[in-house]
């Protein structure tokens, strides 16, 4: 009869380890993403646009990946790891010039960057969602 007790016992253990691993493995859903590791962010990104696959994201890749074909603009964004920052700033007479302020992160996923100027006004218009973060690749969105 102890032996019975003590078998009902460790089942019922068993059985709430797995309830508890199975509650904790389903928190997240499965076509939410996880957090965003940083470590290849930290570098220039240049657009490469010709390899942009729809209209609402943009593929950009580091300066040194390839010869971009010539283009009259393409954004480039510089992110350092202190939270600085530095973008190209497309002007009308093709004076194009380089704008520095700060960086940081948002949402629950830490996917989206923020870009501040540098007098601390947020520049929604080059802010963005990244969707993908390899070391040679940076597949962004606006954010809505």
């Amino acid at each position: 009869m102890n032996r019975n007790l003590l078998m009902k016992w460790f089942d019922l253990k068993m059985g709430l380890i797995f309830l508890v691993l199975v509650v904790n493995a389903c928190q997240k859903g499965p076509n939410e993403p996880s957090e965003i590791k940083m470590q290849g962010f930290y570098q220039t990104w240049v657009h490469s646009y010709e390899e942009n696959s729809t209209d609402t994201s943009d593929v950009y890749r580091p300066e040194n990946y390839k010869e971009f074909q010539p283009s009259r603009f393409r954004r480039i964004y510089i992110f350092e790891e202190d939270g600085t920052c530095q973008w190209l700033v497309l002007h009308p007479a093709d004076a194009h010039y380089i704008e520095s302020g700060t960086w940081l992160t948002s949402g629950k996923d830490n996917r989206e960057i923020l870009l501040y100027d540098a007098n601390g006004q947020y520049q929604k218009s080059i802010s963005f969602r990244i969707q993908t973060l390899q070391k040679a690749l940076l597949e962004i969105t606006a954010i809505e």
